[in-house]
């Protein structure tokens, strides 16, 4: 029993005890572009070329089974990807992280480097006679049918070790990251399309079944390729993507919530989901934009993208058969309205970057329920349809068809629409206008937002200013809290990182902004900053 008193105690000290989610990569907060599945090579280089062409800032492709060898992992298909290293490469020069899938489920093949060294390491999962467990997963369906899988057991610390190892394959062709899928584990067997109870794991020394380690296999996966990936790159940030993981996963792996529906139920859906991960110890979370199964409308598709905006992962993915479902792919004015919305995204990078660093310090999540924030308002009990980031801006994404307006309940205080300046009276609810082109955002008065000029990746972040905007309580007041830092490395563990605080005061009708450090290195952040008010005109530093 976690007492609070406050439930933002109460999840802090959930944190404590399960631990925090690491700081992730800057780049990892742009936008991702997935697909099942995004082949030959030729197909990858023409979407990136298509996103600069359209300047629709992206900072992530992923690869999806389909580059795989008969989707074994650890593998390239020669023929889809003849040389991975240079597309890698290529992309990387047009500001791209590639992701890669991975899947916990090795093809049963003598003379597959996998397969051998997992036997000869004792790394598989059995059968309580002692014979190697297999099942059908993704290799049973490649055009040779190699045949059935087996399945590491990640519970062996020396296996989590050994397939960590692997990573390599990737690591020195410049791969950014890895997303684990499949990891449940799901193994193609009815009724429960998992692994018999009865297989046998070794459980960290002390041997069970895998009715005792089903719900921790996903989490243990994550931690072998989370440890991997350190080894292998001890200066560089892990990103890791999983579908299953546990209490602790956090300390791993960002997470997703698996094959949505392209369909508003399923949007609506989101909403709630991500904020219960968020209330239990999951800060770095996301949906797939626009729905996995099933093909969105393009007003569909761009109210999803509206109401993912301040979900820390921000990707559009499909299924296999699907048409292709890119920011682009509605035609217009649906095309205008996307670039728009993801624009927005990243001109409120410093501002998310600052909340994803507090989430990582204090387990605190990005996406917040009114009720974490407001618990002695009853109103804001129960509300899984808008949310705060942080705790000063409020978003009430529009999630109903052809809906232009909505009503939005508003916490104690006065609250500013960010985009049109009005001021909102809260303890309230209000019916205010969503054009299909606007996120309905709001800003609490008293507060600083944080921002920067459109840039198409986050590598080009380091050459922009830094810009508050201020939002003024009713006497003129307003402050908030930047962190930056060089976005890729682990210097931040030794300080090289700024925290500062900008102040709005007014005087006499004048008004100029404070910027004090509160903690770090100067040099750790040399961006210039600006400040501005709620309208954009420029302020000047005290």
């Amino acid at each position: 029993m976690i007492a609070g008193p406050h439930p933002r105690d109460v999840v802090r000290r959930y944190a404590q005890l399960t631990g925090r989610a690491p700081l992730p990569p800057r780049w990892a907060l742009g936008y991702h572009q997935s697909r099942w599945s995004y082949y030959p090579e030729a197909r990858v280089r023409r979407l990136a070329d298509t996103f600069r062409q359209e300047q629709v800032p992206a900072d992530t492709l992923w690869l999806d089974i389909d580059y795989q060898d008969e989707f074994k992992p650890f593998t390239w298909s020669a023929e889809r990807f003849p040389d991975p290293a240079k597309l890698v490469a290529d992309l990387r020069e047009q500001g791209f992280r590639t992701v890669v899938i991975l899947d916990p489920h090795p093809t049963k093949e003598p003379g597959y480097r996998i397969f051998d060294e997992g036997v000869a390491g004792d790394h598989f999962v059995k059968n309580p006679d002692g014979t190697l467990f297999e099942g059908p997963v993704w290799p049973i369906n490649a055009p040779n049918k190699p045949g059935n899988s087996v399945f590491p057991d990640f519970t062996r610390p020396a296996t989590r070790d050994w397939w960590g190892r692997q990573h390599r394959v990737f690591t020195d062709v410049g791969i950014a990251g890895i997303w684990n899928d499949m990891n449940e584990p799901a193994v193609w067997v009815p009724p429960a399309n998992t692994m018999p109870d009865d297989v046998r794991f070794d459980h960290e020394g002390q041997p069970t079944n895998h009715a005792e380690v089903h719900n921790l296999y996903g989490m243990q996966m994550t931690r072998s390729t989370f440890e991997g990936l350190t080894a292998l790159k001890p200066n560089e940030r892990p990103f890791v993507l999983t579908r299953a993981t546990f209490a602790g996963g956090q300390r791993y792996a960002w997470v997703w919530t698996g094959d949505n529906r392209a369909e508003w139920a399923s949007l609506q859906q989101s909403i709630p989901m991500l904020l219960n991960f968020g209330l239990s110890g999951f800060p770095f979370i996301g949906a797939d934009v626009g729905g996995f199964s099933g093909y969105p409308s393009g007003e569909l598709f761009t109210r999803w993208l509206q109401a993912a905006l301040f979900s820390p992962f921000y990707r559009g993915h499909t299924e296999q058969a699907t048409p292709d479902q890119e920011p682009w792919s509605f035609g217009q004015p649906w095309t205008r309205i996307n670039k728009g919305t993801i624009e927005l995204r990243y001109r409120l990078l410093p501002t998310l970057y600052t909340a994803v660093e507090e989430a990582s310090r204090t387990g605190l999540p990005v996406m917040r329920p009114l009720v974490l924030e407001y618990p002695d308002d009853p109103q804001t009990h129960g509300r899984g349809d808008q949310f705060l980031v942080g705790t000063d801006l409020l978003v009430a994404p529009v999630l109903v068809e052809a809906a232009t307006s909505r009503d939005v309940y508003f916490p104690k205080g006065e609250w500013i629409d960010f985009h049109t300046g009005a001021r909102v009276e809260g303890g309230k609810t209000h019916k205010v206008d969503a054009p299909v082109e606007r996120l309905p955002v709001f800003v609490r008065a008293g507060s600083m937002v944080a921002m920067q000029p459109v840039v198409q990746h986050t590598g080009e972040m380091a050459a922009q200013p830094i810009v508050f905007r201020a939002f003024p309580d009713s006497q003129g007041r307003a402050t908030g809290v930047l962190y930056d830092d060089d976005g890729e490395s682990m210097a931040y563990r030794d300080g090289a990182f700024l925290r500062q605080r900008a102040t709005l005061r007014t005087s006499r009708g004048t008004a100029c902004v404070a910027l004090e450090t509160v903690e770090g290195r100067a040099e750790a952040s040399p961006r210039e900053r600006r400040f501005e008010g709620p309208d954009g005109a420029p302020l000047p530093a005290c």
